[in-house]
């Protein structure tokens, strides 16, 4: 399956709007909403409705090619029609920082995080839709991911999924984590931040697991650095924690690699999951399966 990015600049038939706290939200069709932060930070999102639809799913998108797009960039924004939900589409706001920039994993700057933000936009809709935290999803591949897996922080209860998804910025350092401190912190790498503001870059984090509700992890096994750095240092700390019963672990094995993300049979067991149907009986009598 191709989960394909797209710049706004190509979206010209969907309809936009200044957020306004929701006061215009739009139920009928999909628009493209743009709000700014007190700091000036602007959040870029497309919100596809559900008619009488009783869940939300939030996608992350991953590492936007600046030679080919320019922010506001999402991901699987056209997949709204597959989800039995309500679906929000979230840009990451440091992509305008620099036009070098194409992944910033939504980590935020000195004294913020953006996922703070963007969990209160939600928040809105969710409050007046009457939708509760357990039947809120997050959605993401690769660098994705890592945002999707910190969200429940901001909005307890809520449950993830995420596909070959970065777990932590200190394991197995990419070209773009440099490039990302310079931008948004102003220090060479990752070890020049403030001890407190280092939270943000990792999902191995008791918080956050506290605040799962359920986790719905899926990686491609011929994804081998993902798979050895990112997937099973994950595994391996939920299953140590009081919460290894949140995780739903599912291997594949596709020769796209990494790029591939989730093929149709994930995607297939990825909606049972949202509709609550992945087979209740072997989850109590195996627990979480693992590979």
């Amino acid at each position: 399956m191709k989960a394909k990015k797209t710049s706004a600049s190509k979206l010209a038939s969907v309809p936009r709007a200044e957020w306004a706290e929701g006061q215009n939200l739009n139920l009928d069709e999909k628009a493209l909403y743009t709000d700014i932060d007190a700091a000036g930070d602007q959040y870029d999102f497309i919100f596809a409705p559900k008619e009488e639809s009783e869940r939300i799913v939030v996608f992350f998108s991953g590492d936007a090619n600046r030679k080919r797009f320019d922010p506001p960039v999402f991901q699987r924004w056209s997949w709204a029609s597959k989800f039995p939900a309500h679906c929000f589409f979230f840009s990451d706001p440091a992509l305008y920082h620099d036009d070098s920039l194409g992944l910033a994993w939504y980590s935020g700057k000195p004294g913020g995080d953006y996922l703070e933000h963007i969990w209160g936009i939600v928040g809105q809709v969710a409050e007046k839709l009457g939708i509760s935290a357990e039947n809120i999803f997050t959605y993401a591949s690769s660098g994705g991911g890592l945002p999707a897996l910190r969200s429940p922080r901001y909005y307890p209860g809520i449950n993830v999924i995420a596909i070959n998804p970065r777990v932590s910025l200190w394991r197995h350092p990419t070209r773009w984590v440099p490039s990302f401190s310079s931008v948004e912190y102003q220090v060479d790498d990752l070890h020049g931040v403030a001890r407190e503001e280092r939270y943000k870059f990792t999902a191995l984090d008791h918080e956050v697991l506290d605040n799962l509700g359920h986790l719905f992890l899926a990686q491609n096994k011929l994804d081998k650095t993902y798979y050895r750095h990112q997937y099973r240092p994950l595994v391996e700390f939920i299953k140590s924690s009081p919460n290894a019963h949140k995780l739903h672990a599912h291997t594949f094995e596709s020769d796209a690699g990494h790029a591939g993300a989730e093929d149709r049979p994930t995607f297939h067991r990825i909606l049972r999951f949202m509709k609550g149907t992945l087979h209740e009986k072997e989850e109590v009598e195996h627990g979480p399966t693992v590979a």
